[in-house]
Order: C-alpha cells, then sequence, then structure tokens
C-alpha cells in the first residue's frame, strides 16, 4: 500500500513538474499533453493489453487536448437519454451519438483518468476497466467485451457511469467506495449487480436489466430522486425509496410498488406493462402532477382517483376503458388516450378542467360527452370512426380542433362568439358543405386535404382549405 502512495506521489510530482517545465520551456499544450500521456501508468497500463482490432484508441489531457461536455441536463438524464458527459478533442466529440470503433480517455494533468468513453464496435475486457480506476466518468456503449463481468469496487472517484448493450456481460460490481451518483444500466442479458446498496448519494437509476438480482438493495435508499427501472420476480420495495420525484415502473408485482402512496415528493409517474390484477388496487400518492401508463392488461389498471394536484395523464394501450377508472381530479387540464378501446367518452364529464383532450387510433365514434367539458380549448380527435362533431358549436372555449382521418361527411354550423381558430377536417368523406355553415367558420383556418370537397375545388379555392 505504501509503494502504491509512493507511486502515486511520485506520478504527481512528475506532471507537475512536466507542466511547469512546459510552461518554462514555452513548449505547446500538444507537447505538454504528449509529455504528461507517455508518463502517465494508466496509458502504460491500457496500452500493454490493447490490440490495434480493438478500435482506434485516443488519449487527452484536460486543458491541454481535450475537455469534457457540459455535464447532461436534468431533463436529459430524466428521459433516459444522457448521464454521463463526452470528451472533446481534435475538433470530434466522443461518447455523444458515436457510431464509429473508438475508445477515448480523458486524463487530468497529473495524468489519471478523468472520463472515459468507450463507443460502437470497440472492444475491451477487464483489463482495460482496471485500468482506469480512477476515472470520474465511464460510458461504455454498444461495444464488444471479452468478459462476463465489470467489476468497478476499485473505483474510488466515480460519479456516473452509463453500461449499455455491451456483448457478453452478465454482472457489474459497483464500488466499494460508494462514490455513485449516477447510473445507467442498458442490459438485458444482465444477471447480477452489486454493490447498490453503499452508493449513498444515488439520485438517478436506469435499468433495463429486468432479470438481474441485487436491486433490493435498494430498499430504504433516502438519496435517489429519479428511478426507471424494469423489474421481473424482484424484492424492490419502491414504496421505501421516500425520496422519489420520479418514477418510470415496468413490469412490476404487486408487493414492488404497494406502498407507492408513500411518496410524498412524487411527482412524475410512467406505469407500463402491467399483467398482475392485484396492481388494480394501488393507491397512488396525492403529490402526483402527471401520470402516463402505458399497456395495461384488463382488470390491472389502477383507478386514478382524488389526486388534486394531477395536471397531465396520458394511456396509451389500454384494455379496460380507462375514464371508469378516473374521478376526482380537479386540477387536470391534460387527458391523452391513444391505441385503446373507447368506443364513446362517457365518463370524461368527471373532468370538467380539461383543457387538452387528445383521442387518437382508438376506434371513438361518439364524443358527445365532451359537451360538458366548458373549459377545453385545443382538441384532437383522430384515426378513429367519428362520423358526428356537432358537439364542437357547444364548446365555448375551443380553440383548436383536429378531427382528420375519421368518416366525417358533414360539418356543424358554428355559433356566433365562438372562439374556433383552426380545424382540420383532412382525409375525412366530406363531399360539400353548406355555404351557411361554411360563412360560419370565416374567421377559421381550415385544412381538407384528402377530402371528396378539397378536390372538388379549383385551384383558387383550394388555397382557402
Amino acid at each position: 500500500m505504501k509503494l502504491v502512495k509512493r507511486g502515486y506521489v511520485f506520478l504527481t510530482a512528475l506532471s507537475l513538474y512536466i507542466v511547469m517545465a512546459g510552461q518554462a520551456l514555452a513548449l505547446t499544450a500538444q507537447q505538454q499533453a504528449e509529455a504528461i500521456i507517455q508518463a502517465s501508468p494508466v496509458v502504460q497500463k491500457i496500452k500493454q493489453n490493447f490490440k490495434p482490432e480493438y478500435g482506434n484508441l485516443s488519449f487527452f489531457v484536460e486543458g491541454l487536448t481535450g475537455k469534457l461536455s457540459k455535464l447532461p441536463s436534468l431533463e436529459s438524464e430524466r428521459k433516459r437519454s444522457a448521464i454521463t458527459p463526452s470528451i472533446i478533442g481534435d475538433d470530434e466529440q466522443y461518447g455523444a451519438t458515436g457510431s464509429l470503433s473508438r475508445i477515448a480517455v480523458l486524463l487530468d494533468q497529473q495524468g489519471q483518468a478523468l472520463n472515459v468513453t468507450v463507443e460502437q464496435y470497440a472492444t475491451i475486457s477487464a483489463k482495460f476497466i482496471s485500468a482506469i480506476s480512477d476515472a470520474k466518468y465511464l460510458h461504455l456503449r454498444d461495444a464488444r467485451y471479452l468478459d462476463s463481468s465489470i467489476d468497478l469496487s476499485a473505483f474510488s472517484n466515480l460519479e456516473r457511469v452509463t453500461i449499455a448493450f455491451l456483448d457478453n456481460v452478465q454482472q457489474v460490481i459497483l464500488p466499494q467506495s460508494g462514490s455513485v451518483e449516477k447510473i445507467n444500466i442498458h442490459q438485458t442479458e444482465l444477471r447480477h449487480i452489486s454493490n447498490l446498496g453503499l452508493q449513498k448519494n444515488l439520485d438517478v437509476f436506469i435499468s433495463t436489466a429486468e432479470n438481474a438480482r441485487g436491486f433490493d438493495e435498494l430498499n430504504g435508499n433516502q438519496s435517489l430522486e429519479y428511478l426507471s427501472i424494469e423489474l421481473s420476480k424482484s424484492d424492490l420495495d419502491i414504496g421505501s425509496l421516500t425520496n422519489l420525484e420520479k418514477l418510470w415502473v415496468t413490469g412490476p408485482e404487486y408487493k414492488n410498488i404497494k406502498n407507492i402512496d408513500k411518496l410524498g415528493k412524487l411527482k412524475n409517474l410512467i406505469m407500463e406493462d402491467f399483467t398482475d390484477k392485484k396492481l388494480s388496487g394501488v393507491i397512488l400518492p396525492k403529490s402526483i402532477e402527471t401520470i402516463s401508463i402505458y399497456n395495461i392488461a384488463k382488470g390491472s389498471l389502477p383507478q386514478i382517483r382524488s389526486l388534486s394536484s394531477l395536471k397531465r395523464l396520458a394511456f396509451k394501450s389500454i384494455e379496460d376503458n380507462m375514464l371508469k377508472n378516473v374521478e376526482d381530479l380537479p386540477s387536470l387540464q391534460e387527458l391523452l388516450i391513444t391505441y385503446s378501446n373507447l368506443p364513446t367518452l362517457n365518463g370524461i364529464e368527471k373532468l370538467p378542467s380539461l383543457k387538452d383532450l387528445t383521442v387518437k387510433k382508438s376506434g371513438t365514434i361518439d364524443i358527445s360527452a365532451i359537451e360538458a367539458l366548458h373549459h377545453l380549448e385545443n382538441l384532437q380527435i383522430t384515426e378513429n370512426y367519428l362520423d358526428d362533431i356537432s358537439v364542437i358549436a357547444k364548446l365555448p372555449k375551443l380553440v383548436y380542433a383536429d378531427a382528420s382521418y375519421n368518416q366525417l361527411k358533414v360539418l356543424p354550423k358554428l355559433q356566433p362568439g365562438n372562439h374556433l381558430e383552426s380545424f382540420v377536417f383532412s382525409d375525412n368523406p366530406i363531399e360539400t358543405i353548406d355555404p351557411e355553415v361554411l360563412k360560419t367558420y370565416s374567421k377559421v383556418s381550415k385544412r381538407a386535404y384528402r377530402t371528396p370537397f378539397y378536390q372538388s375545388l379549383t385551384r383558387k379555392q383550394q388555397l382557402y382549405f
């Protein structure tokens, strides 16, 4: 241990000497960087086991020949798009959307690894991982991994790590130091993740490794703010993660979310792939402001009731009639329903505060119930089987309506004082429009593309539609 410490002190002193000597001798930034790279044990260890066929290998020095990109925004993190910064060097960006077989290592001016990115088709091994144990950021994506375990246990500074779509990886071992704050793992074949419970400052955890063991180590975590996880036979109790602000949970069992109502800080919730009918009894926390629900089997849809803070609600591919499961949502302004089975909108009158309603590809033929939505401003009812849209004339605050791809043959006559500004009724079998009705749309922007009516107009007349 003393030898290791002495070696590190010597390396630091040598690197400082190189930088200071470079400045004194007026060496260029490139020359200073080359000297640091040449003296770096990290570089030497990597090169010892590296083969040309593994990909293009580049080294940069922070502040001399390379730099970190800005850290990904909170919005990017919570869209599951990026958590690790990229490396900027040689007028290129490494670790962003790389499609080349390349590896980039950004060193600090002491010759230690700061950021490491491995991109598509490059090849690395366990020896490569051990050589970069000082790294603060690690981005491994779409690469070939020669071993089955990624052992990060000796990493002492690692804060952000992405491991995605690597060949052969069965196990990930996180740092014993507990330094990691953000983790993104997309490894469908992963079987075990270790040391999750040691990461006491972890605030973002994203995983699609639904069959992996080790998630239960998160139980009781008080730092996690964003969790996106796919589950299969896990003992994770999401209700024990009381600091959560956003949750995306896929394929849970009832035991995983039965205590979700205890999450008093939860603002955003995404629920996906529910098949357990017990999940219909889950009670949601009052703090939620947005909910998205996807791919829910019949009888598994939770009740969306008595949520005073809920502002946005989205359903996609729901087998049940979701309007039977919603009630007492006084702040709800936006409702989206897509790819579901909803012949009528009966029950929507229980949501009088709605301002924005979208119903798409849901087999809808009757929307008369929206007459009760006196605050509705935006209506998109597309790709259904609607043949009557007369109700829009009864919506005093409606500004925009899109009823394209339906079965409309007649337009309703608008009432004086209406607020409609735009109406899209393209791709409907409308053949004619009564001139008296058309006059009521004189101040409305209209779109009637691909209708028999539009095709019957002269080129000049078509300019108005």
